[in-house]
């Protein structure tokens, strides 16, 4: 008996070492009791805050403010939207919100730290969501589908929004964009075929679409790794597991893109990752069958396995980094309930 004890209790500590992100993950805490019809988008700010925007189910916008500990409730925005939002850090102490609005253009609202801006509309016909990214020194750049299956982009420089560009595609979902920390952002989408297809926004325009490949099954999402010039895509597999694929900067060329690698997983439709450090990351997944939020670490070198979290979870998860130097991840529950925690 006593060697079965010392035995057991080497293996835990085992465990406990080679798992140390699962256990440190924070309670599952309310957003609030208003309902929510879409998946949540979220940015940080400052100090370990963040700000969070939904669609309720009258199809207004709505936000709320995270100071670190507790939510502030839900505030509904005037306007009609049409779509799930995008949020997005412009780099200069602000936080850009958009989504597409009830005439198929944008409508955004920025977050300034204390107050909430009116709804600006930009024109544009866009066939999906938003997909918004942070270029720094206070722009950001929000892309979506284009009717005919392209890319179409406006761009916010700090006061207003430039007009809709669109590059040709033959894409078939909503683009996932995340900026590379060096004043560019990618944004990545399915074709026809199943392939991921990728555009660079280098900041004065695109570098043009690379295919690199792959059999996505699902909408893909990216995200920056907290090196400059450097950008992840993630993507449901034809396996339903979550694969990534890494740009380590240089020529825009497939051959600077890593292959696509199965992090594992079970993934209902789509993944939300953020950086957590310079090198790490950490991906967040609603499970198929457990309906449950499970989440990944990337530690520099290897991911070390997707664990359970004690929330059910029927929406695509949202992460985004905090200033503390941990991730907030929300998710949309069984009572279209939005809960977050943070870790690890």
């Amino acid at each position: 008996m006593k060697n079965r004890f010392a035995a057991f209790l080497a293996l835990s500590i085992l465990l406990a070492q080679a798992y140390p992100a699962v256990a440190t993950w924070g309670p599952f805490v309310s957003l609030g009791t208003t309902i929510v019809n879409a998946d949540v988008s979220c940015a940080g700010t400052t100090g370990g805050q963040a700000v969070c925007a939904a669609s309720a189910f009258s199809n207004v916008l709505l936000v709320n403010q995270y100071n670190g500990t507790a939510w502030s409730g839900w505030t509904k925005l005037a306007g009609a939207i049409s779509s799930a939002p995008s949020c997005a850090n412009d780099g200069a102490g602000n936080v850009i919100c958009a989504a597409r609005n009830s005439s198929g253009g944008l409508a955004a609202t920025v977050f300034n730290g204390s107050a909430w801006s009116a709804e600006v509309r930009v024109t544009g016909a866009l066939d999906s969501a938003p997909s918004c990214a942070s270029l720094g020194a206070g722009k950001v750049l929000c892309a979506a589908r284009s009717s005919n299956g392209g890319l179409t982009s406006s761009l916010y420089n700090g006061t207003t929004w430039s007009a809709f560009t669109t590059q040709a595609a033959t894409s078939v979902s909503a683009p996932g964009c995340a900026s590379d920390d060096a004043g560019h952002a990618v944004c990545a989408m399915r074709d026809k075929s199943g392939a991921v297809i990728i555009n660079r926004y280098n900041g004065t325009g695109w570098d043009g679409f690379i295919n690199v490949g792959g059999v996505a099954t699902g909408d893909p999402t990216c995200s920056d790794d907290g090196i400059s010039g450097d950008a992840v895509c993630f993507v449901r597999g034809s396996d339903v597991t979550l694969y990534d694929s890494r740009y380590s900067g240089g020529a825009w060329a497939p051959a600077q893109w890593t292959g696509w690698t199965s992090i594992r997983g079970s993934v209902a439709s789509r993944g939300g990752c953020s950086v957590l450090a310079a090198g790490q990351m950490i991906c967040g997944i609603s499970a198929i069958g457990g309906s449950a939020l499970d989440v990944n670490e990337y530690n520099g070198s290897v991911w070390t396995g997707f664990r359970q979290l004690s929330h059910t979870a029927i929406g695509n998860p949202n992460c985004t980094n905090l200033a503390s130097g941990s991730v907030l991840c929300t998710v949309v529950g069984l009572n279209n309930q939005v809960a977050s925690t943070v870790g690890p």
